[in-house]
Parts: structure tokens; sequence; C-alpha cells
């Protein structure tokens, strides 16, 4: 039987040889589970218990690194997206006001034109007038 320092020992082996057979394979994102090493999976594809993770700070610490190194980027290129969502999001808003500036400028338009052709009609009508008899109508 062994002891506990020398258990803890061959724990932080076997995860260190884990950890450098992900990097060979790149495999280690079908560990993930939310940004972090599956550690249930971790434990039984390396025959420890849970408490290993948790108690040993060695473990822990492996563990740690290694989801900076593998998961790290993830957290950047979200807030890389989060930043261009906003952005987009941005942009949407200002051409959504850009389009109902328009749309009203497009409505007064409108009314102005058929403003101006009933005018014109009136001037045209008075204008036949005019020629057919020479005198200004009342």
């Amino acid at each position: 039987m062994s002891n506990g320092q020398q258990q803890a020992r061959e724990n932080v082996q076997r995860l260190t040889a884990w950890i450098a057979e992900r990097n060979v394979q790149k495999d280690y994102g079908e560990y993930e589970r939310q940004g972090k090493i599956n550690r249930q999976a971790l434990c039984v594809e390396l025959d420890f218990g849970r408490s290993v993770v948790n108690q040993n700070p060695t473990v822990r610490a492996l563990i740690e690194e290694a989801e900076s190194v593998w998961y790290g980027s993830k957290e950047q290129d979200k807030k890389a997206h989060e930043a261009a969502r906003e952005r987009s999001e941005t942009r949407v808003a200002k051409t959504n006001m850009e389009v109902s500036r328009l749309m009203d400028e497009l409505a007064r338009v409108k009314a102005e034109n058929s403003d101006l052709k009933a005018r014109l009609r009136k001037y045209a009508a008075m204008e036949q007038v005019m020629q057919q008899t020479g005198m200004l109508p009342r």
C-alpha cells in the first residue's frame, strides 16, 4: 500500500501526462464544460476521486493552468463578440432613427406635393378661363 503523499504525487504525474496528451492530440475541447475542464470526466478517465481535484493544491493548480491555456482565449473571443454585437446594435439603432427621420420627411413632402398639385389644378383652371374669356374669374 502506498501512503497519501505518494498517491498525491502519482495523481499529479497522471494529470501532467493527461494534460500533455491533450496538448498533443488537441482534443481538449471534448473535455470542456462551461469554459472549464469537466471534472467528472477527468476523474473517471484518470481513475481518481473527485476529492483529489478539490484537495490536492498541485492538481488544482495544474487544472486551472490548463483551463486558462485551453479555454482562456474563448473569454477574449466572447468579449470581442459582445463588443461587435454592441457595435452592430448601435449601428442598427442609428439606421432605424435615420429611417424614421426619412419616413417623416417623406410624409411631409407627400403632403406638400398634394397641396401643390391642388394649387396647380386651381391655377390651371384659372389660366384656361383667362385664355378663353380674356378675363380673370372671381
